[in-house]
């Protein structure tokens, strides 16, 4: 999965490299002036996330091969990431019952297909495809579901809602038939300076045996070029496991991510 996703960003450079006489000069959009180059056709980012029991890092590239990245048109996006995570739940030794430990690892691979279409101040992305993923769990756990490989559909939705010219929001969902994992995030934000931005954030992230819930804040650079953003907060996690289901709830924790985007 790490070699398809190397491959992919190395085949989208060299092919803006090769194609930037073909595609020549667009309309610019409403920030730059009417001399400026002609948008780019590509998106890089990558980023990760932390909290008191899971860590993940993820990159990934969107390609818009028949127009710029930030009008109209076909998207094609690949995404893949690695992360680790613990948990613990009662288990059967014997004839008796003992809390056990375990750490699991998970890596996984996204591929999709869609379409961004703007609709006056309101920006909509829409994808679908596959996701594949294999998570390892040690010790082995008898009474997870959520273990091997796997390969699924997805399907995601972004928006993003310029409300004026300080105040923005965003709001990105995405669901997979793999495990039924699922993720949204919600942001509301106020340019205080033309570049930086600072609001609250809100999302939820989880699978048919666990969920995380989280709430804070977050600080946005942004360029003609791209953006980087870090959030931080409180978390709280909830694991469904076993025949007997059994419900843990964990108190509220800090939690941390940073992302960075390039345009190309």
């Amino acid at each position: 999965m790490l070699g398809a996703i190397v491959c992919w960003v190395v085949a989208t450079g060299v092919l803006a490299e090769a194609r930037a006489d073909d595609w020549g000069e667009t309309e610019v959009d409403r920030d730059q002036s009417e001399n400026a180059p002609a948008p780019g056709h590509f998106e890089f980012w990558a980023g990760g996330q932390a909290f008191l029991r899971a860590w993940s890092l993820y990159t990934g590239t969107t390609a818009a091969p028949f127009a710029g990245i930030q009008e109209d048109g076909v998207r094609l996006r690949l995404v893949g990431g690695y992360g680790s995570y613990t948990y613990s739940g009662p288990r059967a030794v014997g004839v008796f019952s003992q809390t056990m430990n375990f750490k699991g690892a998970a890596a996984f691979t996204d591929a999709l297909v869609g379409y961004q279409k703007q609709l006056g101040p309101l920006t909509v992305k829409a994808f679908a495809g596959l996701s594949a993923a294999s998570y390892q769990v040690t010790p082995d756990d008898p009474e997870t579901a959520i273990r091997g490989p796997g390969l699924g559909g997805k399907a995601a939705l972004g928006t993003w809602w310029n409300i004026s010219d300080r105040a923005w929001s965003s709001v990105d969902v995405s669901w997979g038939s793999l495990y039924d994992s699922y993720a949204a995030r919600a942001r509301l934000g106020w340019r205080f300076l033309p570049a930086l931005s600072l609001g609250l954030e809100s999302g939820a992230a989880g699978n048919r045996e666990s969920d995380i819930v989280r709430v804070g804040g977050f600080l946005r650079y942004e360029w003609a070029g791209g953006e980087l953003s870090a959030s931080g907060g409180l978390s709280s996690d909830r694991l469904l496991q076993g025949v007997d289901v059994h419900d843990t709830t964990r108190s509220s924790t800090p939690f941390a991510t940073l992302a960075w985007l390039t345009r190309f």
